[in-house]
């Protein structure tokens, strides 16, 4: 098990359970000595009901992360962060973000606000247009971390060409600009499902590691926590290290943010 995590969501999103605290509490449970809360950004005007919290709630988040990073400083080590999608429209307040966080991760999910998602989305245009956003996002030094950057195959049912394309214009951003690239362990909940001619997970997906491991990039595990029991989730571990098997990933041992 690695023994940082710097995907923690909160209630504030809408889809995640339990307080700030519970997630802390049970980090040091199970020996986390690093985490990070990376719960989903606020847009201006651009509030959807479920997926992310309200732009008032910003500086709750804000201070009780910090109180937190402050209680308990002796037992481990906390970072404030947000995971965000590059919205154009929305530039400038995603650079504001940047400076106030310790760290930021992208998590492509949408094209843009109320637009279409990556999803249910999932022709050829679609997951370009979801690899040139992620380019673009690290041009402008947005990001820290690429969340599920194999998301795309959430509903693909058949790896192609323009699939590995996608797949290296992610890769060679995250190389260029020293992104790290997470495996997210949270995939795993949505089960096993028949796509095509394969039965599968949806996330993490085998090809997109392959190519992955053929850039000089660093990946990290993301425990993608929306209940603090997700800490205690030793065996998403073992099941993506299985899918995973014999690619030679650059696994970084401890981040510090």
């Amino acid at each position: 098990m690695q023994k940082f995590n710097y995907h923690t969501h909160t209630e504030r999103c809408g889809h995640a359970q339990g307080n700030d605290e519970a997630y802390v509490l049970e980090a040091i449970k199970n020996g986390y000595t690093h985490i990070g809360f990376s719960d989903h950004a606020p847009y201006t005007n651009g509030y959807s009901a479920g997926e992310r919290m309200r732009k008032e709630e910003l500086q709750d988040y804000i201070s009780s992360v910090k109180a937190l990073k402050e209680k308990y400083k002796d037992q481990i080590h906390i970072a404030l962060g947000l995971e965000f999608e590059y919205y154009e429209s929305h530039l400038e307040e995603l650079k504001q973000y940047k400076n106030d966080m310790d760290y930021m991760l992208l998590g492509q999910h949408d094209a843009c606000l109320y637009g279409k998602d990556f999803y249910t989305h999932s022709s050829d245009e679609d997951i370009l247009e979801y690899a040139s956003l992620i380019e673009k996002a690290c041009e402008k030094e947005l990001p820290d971390i690429i969340a599920h950057p194999d998301l795309f195959m959430f509903g693909k049912e058949e790896w192609n060409e323009t699939c590995e394309k996608a797949a290296h214009i992610i890769c060679k951003s995250a190389e260029k600009h020293h992104v790290y690239l997470e495996i997210n362990l949270n995939g795993l909940r949505y089960g096993k499902r028949q796509l095509g001619k394969e039965y599968r997970y949806t996330y993490p997906y085998r090809k997109f590691w392959e190519i992955a491991s053929q850039y000089d990039v660093k990946c990290i595990y993301g425990l993608d926590a929306h209940k603090p029991e997700k800490y205690a989730d030793e065996e998403c571990y073992h099941i993506v290290d299985e899918i995973l098997k014999d690619i030679p990933l650059q696994k970084e041992k401890m981040l510090i943010l």
